[in-house]
């Protein structure tokens, strides 16, 4: 797989649940172990919530996805960023409509500037609350 060539080896374990629910699925991208697991908190009640550590492990866990309806991405990651794995989704047959929302502590007007070039949908900051996370989400995914 060519995540796998660019990664230079195998990945850790994924966080991807055995079993789907029949609901949309969120894949949340963040080196940020703590905004990952309050934004998968606040999500699972809606949606089937799958996590990646940076953007190789959402490189090899997005077209395995279920019902994949949203890619919630940080920007600077290890190994492949957030833009990065916008260009990746976006060169995918089967993904290239997914949305795509930034979170993101680097917002200057150059960076929402090239992931809205990217196609995201949204570009939020960190600092914004999970609550108003979830709820830009939840309007894009219904």
């Amino acid at each position: 797989m060519e995540a796998h060539a660019i990664a230079g080896g195998a990945l850790g374990r994924s966080t991807a649940p055995a079993a789907f629910t029949g609901k949309k699925t969120v894949l949340l991208v963040d080196d940020d172990a703590a905004l990952r697991g309050s934004l998968k908190r606040a999500l699972e009640p809606f949606y089937n919530v799958v996590e990646a550590r940076d953007g190789m492990e959402a490189v090899e866990l997005a077209p395995t996805l279920p019902h994949l309806a949203m890619v919630v991405s940080d920007v600077m990651m290890p190994r492949v960023d957030g833009f990065t794995l916008a260009k990746i989704l976006r060169g995918n047959a089967t993904l290239k409509r997914v949305p795509i929302m930034f979170v993101s502590s680097r917002n200057s007007p150059q960076e929402v500037t090239q992931a809205l070039v990217l196609g995201a949908c949204q570009y939020v900051p960190k600092t914004t609350p999970v609550s108003q996370i979830v709820e830009k989400i939840r309007k894009i995914v219904v």
